[in-house]
């Protein structure tokens, strides 16, 4: 009976998997077409940067005297161990070529941005992570790219990318980042993750 709990198990697993490549696989088809980000993975501590943090922590919900925290991991920012730092999803190098110019402070608008754990971050940036979003849920899922990190702890912690594997995120429809912009960066990251994809992609068919 417990063998056939495990391979019901097993089966729904194997399930989620080609679910996720499949909506993967989506995003990166051509008639979906992606501009190419330039991404920088440094955190300045410039006003420009201090002012989207603050932006982030009122359009999230965060009161003056709470800390920010990961929107993955729901770890609070750790000076001393680790950063939960304001990320932005379109990325404030490529600014010029922002899609939604009218919105309110450009790529610094609040719906650009997550507040992530710093190692997130970094592989957000280097497009070895994404977000897979469900706009009929408004719901997102945390999706590890690169099979070379899905062991690694986050920095500070004893969470590694493989206890966050397909983790589903819950939003509101008034506190929730661009869907369109966390699918231009998963479809940017999916066509960048090549042979190091963390998932079997002959599973999935075509």
């Amino acid at each position: 009976e417990q063998q056939e709990r495990d391979e019901q198990q097993r089966k729904r697993d194997e399930q989620q998997r080609k679910e996720q490549l499949q909506m993967l696989r989506h995003l990166a088809r051509p008639e979906n077409p992606c501009a190419e980000m330039a991404r920088t993975s440094a955190v300045s501590d410039t006003s420009s940067q201090q002012n989207f943090r603050t932006r982030l922590s009122t359009f999230y919900g965060h009161g003056d005297s709470q800390k920010p925290k990961c929107i993955v991991t729901g770890v609070e920012d750790a000076p001393d161990s680790f950063r939960v730092v304001a990320a932005h999803i379109w990325p404030r190098s490529a600014a010029e070529t922002f899609p939604f110019k009218t919105l309110e402070n450009g790529v610094n608008n609040p719906s650009n941005g997550m507040f992530l754990h710093q190692t997130i971050e970094q592989d957000m940036d280097r497009l070895r992570v994404c977000f897979v979003c469900d706009p009929f849920q408004i719901s997102a899922k945390f999706v590890v790219l690169h099979k070379g990190i899905l062991e690694q702890n986050l920095q500070g912690t004893t969470v590694k990318y493989n206890d966050l594997q397909f983790k589903e995120l819950k939003f509101t429809i008034e506190q929730r980042p661009s869907f369109q912009l966390l699918s231009k960066h998963a479809q940017q990251a999916f066509n960048h993750s090549g042979n190091d994809l963390s998932m079997n992609e002959q599973e999935v068919e075509c």
